[in-house]
């Protein structure tokens, strides 16, 4: 079975899938014309800052040629954008157009009828790239962060096993939040993440409330491997510290989803930004300001990097099974510990 085929299948079984024709041409020229029609400002919330997000605008206005006057707010994680949109609508005022989140978010929307079918699957985007509602935008990534002047390239971590070797024993950093195990359990199982878990744990791994400090203290060298983000190590490195990013195989990650919601003011700037984020010259712009790049597009960075390995996420129908499970991981650890 070729590489390709194995992901193929391994990522249709997680609700993702790797498609042959990614590229797929997604004329957004009706779009144009259609936001050219409406009015107004078009609210979008996301989590990242605002100066990222400024340059995102930047670009997509740039890229399209669209007279569309966005409005980003930036607002701390899916939960908080979640709260934002569902207590703005219950108020009956205005709300975002069109939010950018993870998959558990967009499905708390959904359950609540704040979302609209924005058709994405006939503007010519693969199937693998659509969810209800949601478009695929762009993923964060989990990976090992290793000290090179700790830990020699021979004996870096290359695989999961890798991490358990004695010679890492106690000299591991993790996020608190057992997130990458929980997304790994779909493609292990539960039973054998949980046995994984287990012996990871055994490693005595130092825990950091959030995966920016403990990216910083990898470069430090007060851990010589952690288990973090791919985007939060990247800052460090361009900062020319001393540290390496391994992709695991299979590779946990978050995806970003984009969908327009239910009361949106301008439904049809709200898909033009949707789609264009999800075409290569979006995904690539929305990548250079973020770090966050779109798994499934070889066009950038990220899509590069994941090349040949499997991706280990829930699909959006089943994460409530990944809540369960995270919640299991998590109250192994004693989260007042963390630094």
């Amino acid at each position: 079975m070729t590489a390709l085929t194995r992901r193929a299948a391994l990522l249709a079984a997680a609700g993702l899938a790797v498609a042959p024709d990614a590229r797929a041409a997604v004329d957004l020229s009706r779009l144009v014309r259609e936001a050219g029609a409406e009015s107004g400002d078009l609210s979008w919330y996301e989590s990242n800052p605002l100066t990222a997000l400024d340059r995102v605008v930047s670009a997509f206005n740039r890229g399209t040629g669209a007279r569309v006057r966005v409005r980003p707010e930036s607002i701390a994680g899916g939960v908080g954008i979640v709260g934002r949109v569902a207590n703005e609508a219950q108020a009956g005022g205005r709300t975002a157009d069109v939010v950018s989140l993870g998959g558990s978010g967009i499905m708390r929307l959904q359950e609540r009828n704040l979302l609209a079918d924005a058709g994405w699957g006939a503007l010519g985007f693969p199937a693998e790239f659509v969810s209800g509602p949601a478009l695929l935008t762009a993923a964060a990534l989990y990976c090992v962060i290793y000290n090179k002047e700790q830990v020699r390239a021979a004996e870096a971590p290359r695989n999961w096993d890798d991490l358990l070797h004695p010679r890492f024993r106690g000299r591991i950093g993790t996020w608190v939040r057992m997130a990458a195990f929980a997304e790994l359990a779909k493609v292990w199982g539960e039973a054998h993440t949980a046995e994984y878990y287990d012996r990871f744990l055994a490693q005595q791994p130092m825990l950091f409330r959030s995966t920016a400090p403990l990216a910083q203290q990898v470069a430090a060298g007060e851990v010589a491997v952690g288990l973090g983000i791919y985007h939060t190590a990247l800052p460090a490195i361009r900062r020319g510290a001393p540290i390496e990013i391994v992709l695991l195989d299979p590779t946990p990650i978050s995806a970003i989803w984009t969908a327009v919601t239910s009361q949106a003011r301008r439904p049809a700037a709200a898909r033009l930004l949707g789609a264009w984020l999800a075409t290569p010259e979006g995904a690539r712009a929305y990548e250079a300001a973020t770090e966050r790049g779109h798994p499934l597009l070889p066009e950038t960075e990220t899509g590069r990097r994941l090349a040949g390995l499997t991706l280990a996420e829930w699909p959006m129908a089943e994460k409530d099974e990944y809540a369960r499970i995270f919640e299991a991981f998590n109250a192994r650890v004693n989260e007042a510990s963390a630094r």
